[in-house]
């Protein structure tokens, strides 16, 4: 797992978006790139971002889900 710093700009893994088609599941429908706010100290290996187009807050996801969005992403 990548070791992600607070506020960076994040992107869902290609496995994992392929796992939420598979199961129906659009939770992610407007944001695809997050700002990484940290990791939950009571529930290690999950995490807090925050949507960019939307500035909605989601917590709870695993950290390994995500990752830093190369610059050309940007």
């Amino acid at each position: 797992m990548e070791n992600i710093k607070p506020l960076s700009i994040v992107k869902l893994e290609d496995w994992y978006i392929d796992h939420l088609k598979k199961k129906f599941l659009i939770i992610f429908t407007c944001d695809t790139s997050f700002i990484y706010l940290g990791e939950i100290p009571n529930l290690p290996g999950h995490c807090v971002i925050a949507g960019i187009t939307t500035g909605k807050i989601y917590s709870g996801y695993h950290i390994e889900n995500f990752r830093v969005a190369t610059e050309e992403e940007l």
